[in-house]
């Protein structure tokens, strides 16, 4: 069980693609104790999303795969993509149960009952910046293979002189006024993301 576990863990820390041409680009303002991975779109294991660009994710330092741990689950991803316009909230939920069903597996004949569900809502609007909330009920198959609710609060900023859409989401299955959303809730894109 130790062995699938680690393996699991490498799989989903080491997306290695080949031929990549994008730079080893931060786009989260975060340090070097947080997990990184960075690939590009179309994401290997979510093919259905369209976008071309490239995807950041981070984990904490401690905590992420332990279901008895505060940060369980909790982590931010980042995606620049090359969407000319302000995203809806309805393709964004669409976006993460295509993501979350690649995670799984989920096909017509595999995995259904990991199928991935998502609500997104606009919460609002500044300059070129647009927020929103939601829930995203996936499976989890790395640690505790249950069901699991995440919410989710997601940064969309317009770059319209890039033409491009750069997407910044944190997600926990902690509710919001829970204390690891003081964490989350701080973390930031980089400066000058839009050039990223």
């Amino acid at each position: 069980m130790k062995n699938k576990f680690i393996i699991t863990i490498f799989i989903l820390f080491s997306i290695v693609t080949i031929g990549q041409e994008e730079e080893h680009t931060n786009l989260i303002k975060l340090d070097s104790t947080w997990g990184q991975e960075i690939f590009p779109f179309p994401i290997r294991f979510a093919q259905n999303i369209k976008y071309t660009g490239i995807a950041e994710v981070r984990f904490p330092p401690k905590g992420w795969i332990n279901p008895e741990h505060t940060f369980f689950w909790s982590y931010t991803y980042a995606w620049s993509i090359n969407l000319n316009r302000k995203i809806t909230a309805k393709e964004l939920a669409l976006d993460l149960e295509t993501y979350f069903d690649g995670l799984n597996s989920v096909s017509e004949n595999n995995n259904l009952d990991q199928k991935a569900a998502a609500i997104i809502t606009k919460i609002k609007r500044k300059g070129e910046i647009t927020f929103f909330e939601g829930k995203v009920d996936t499976y989890d198959h790395f640690a505790t293979n249950k069901r699991l609710i995440l919410n989710v609060k997601i940064e969309s900023s317009f770059c319209k002189k890039e033409k491009k859409t750069v997407l910044l989401f944190t997600f926990s299955p902690k509710e919001f006024n829970h204390e690891v959303w003081k964490t989350l809730n701080k973390i930031d894109l980089v400066d000058g993301f839009c050039e990223k």
